[in-house]
């Protein structure tokens, strides 16, 4: 049954889409964490899951007017923190967010001390003009250099700093893994999926 006509069909499909398969760009796979220790890199990291919602009277020094890291995005950060841990990465220097989400994300990393970035921040209609936050932003990113031999540099933000950037934003608690320029367009070398 093999050598009549459907058996010749059936055999062209699997030959094309064995080609298909091998000619295809394969699925990008995460990057190798390892790679951070050697330098030269900046890992972008979106803030974990959050619940709730910024209310019309956020204020940065008071999480209750702030969306804030539950029991989801509390598991996913421990999953990232193993992440690291297995790559041999036991400490991170990690730039935030002021959103307590993020804060919140950086420090349930456990992996060094966090500090806050405001260029890094979300905009809200109380932090003042959006265009001079995001153009905050870009001036941010044009200036990033990638830290040398030593902890690996982490950005925890939100979805605006990869759309900046002019890339999708990764799910909550992913990232990418970026090589600074000297432009607004970093070079993505790599992807972290999210947990």
């Amino acid at each position: 049954m093999g050598t009549g006509f459907f058996g010749h069909v059936l055999a062209a499909l699997l030959l094309v889409s064995s080609f298909v398969m091998v000619s295809a760009p394969a699925d990008a796979a995460d990057f190798d964490l390892s790679k951070l220790k050697a330098g030269g890199y900046v890992v972008l990291l979106r803030h974990v899951k959050a619940g709730g919602s910024d209310s019309d009277d956020l204020d940065l020094a008071d999480c209750r007017t702030q969306r804030q890291v539950g029991a989801a995005g509390r598991k996913q950060a421990a999953e990232l923190k193993q992440r690291f841990l297995a790559a041999g990465i036991t400490e991170l220097r990690l730039l935030s967010s002021q959103y307590c989400r993020a804060l919140q994300t950086a420090e349930l990393l456990d992996l060094g001390t966090v500090t806050e970035e405001p260029a890094l921040n979300y905009f809200h209609w109380r932090m003042g003009d959006k265009d001079a936050v995001y153009d905050g932003l870009r001036r941010f990113i044009v200036a990033l250099e990638a830290p040398g031999e030593g902890p690996p540099l982490v950005l925890v933000g939100h979805t605006h700093a990869f759309n900046i950037i002019g890339l999708e934003a990764a799910d909550a608690g992913g990232g990418l893994v970026l090589r600074p320029n000297g432009s607004d367009r970093p070079e993505v070398v790599g992807t972290i999926t999210a947990p």
